[in-house]
Formats: structure tokens, sequence, C-alpha cells
């Protein structure tokens, strides 16, 4: 029986304890992904992400505030993502799709879903733009004969590339 997206969210917080510390300038983890600030208690800003993945469809469950959405060394290209937030006063994104080129943007607020790319067409999504009411969030994204990217972070985070060719295979997002 599949979640719904509000008892999914409310899961992954409650799985944390209910608040998370906001990702700040304090430095990066080992493996290069930004860490939190302080410590001090900051607003729950959560990020929940699925991924459409080709040859599989829908992978089952979400990835969230920095975990993996997509495969990494299986060759499949991401076709499409959803995603959802709380605390975060919403988000705006659009995808980069082979041969289509960028999508509009889309507009969520929190708890809703927003859904790029395309399901059904064997379209791979190529870049992923991020745009926030002005709080930073950070982005990494595997992509086909490439590898990981590296971090990016800001109000406005682009990760993939335009014009080469090459498919976003996995993602991590951190709100």
């Amino acid at each position: 029986m599949r979640k719904s997206l509000g008892t999914a969210l409310a899961a992954a917080v409650l799985a944390v304890g209910g608040s998370f510390a906001a990702a700040g300038p304090a430095g990066a983890a080992e493996d290069g992904r930004p860490v939190a600030g302080s410590g001090q208690a900051a607003s729950v800003r959560l990020i929940c992400y699925w991924a459409h993945v080709a040859g599989i469809g829908w992978q089952n469950g979400s990835s969230c505030n920095g975990a993996v959405a997509g495969t990494v060394g299986e060759g499949r290209a991401v076709e499409a993502l959803k995603f959802s937030t709380s605390g975060m006063s919403g988000l705006c994104a659009r995808a980069h799709v082979s041969t289509l080129g960028w999508q509009p943007w889309a507009r969520v607020g929190d708890g809703g879903i927003l859904q790029i790319g395309t399901t059904g067409q064997s379209l791979a999504i190529e870049a992923v733009e991020f745009l926030t009411d002005g709080r930073s969030m950070d982005a990494d994204a595997h992509l086909s004969g490439y590898g990981w990217q590296g971090w990016r972070s800001g109000g406005r985070v682009l990760v993939g590339t335009t014009g080469e060719n090459r498919a976003i295979e996995a993602i991590k997002v951190i709100g």
C-alpha cells in the first residue's frame, strides 16, 4: 500500500526527531555534502523527492534531505522527478529534457507535489534548475559518463548539463 505524501513527510520528520538544523556555511561532510551550521534550533526544512527511472518507472518510497533518488552505476536515466517540501515556503523547478529542451517553471507550496520531466516518452532529464524564495538549498547530480557533479548551493541552483547529451542518473537535494 502506498503512503500518501503527507504521511511520508510526517514520517520523515518524526524519524529525525522533528527538527533539522538548516544547512549552513559551517563546512562539508567527508562526501562533500554541506553540513549543519551552529547546531542551533532551526525551523523544520524538509524536501522529499521521487525519481522515475528508465526501465524501472517510479521508484518505491521517497528520498529526503540528501538521500539518493535514481540509480548509480546502472546507466539508467532519470526521466521525471517529483518534489514536496515542508518549512521551505515551497519550491520552483524546471527540467531540461533531451530533445525537448527546457520545460516551463513549475511551482508548489509546502505539502504539494511538483513534477518535472516526462513519463512514457523515454526522454532523459539532462539538467534541473531550482529556485527558492531566497533561502539557500543544495543539490548534486550523478551524470552519465561523468559521475557525481559536486554539490551546488544557493537560492537558484542548477545541476546537470545542457548541450552535452548527458542524462541525470541520480540526484540528491537538501532543503
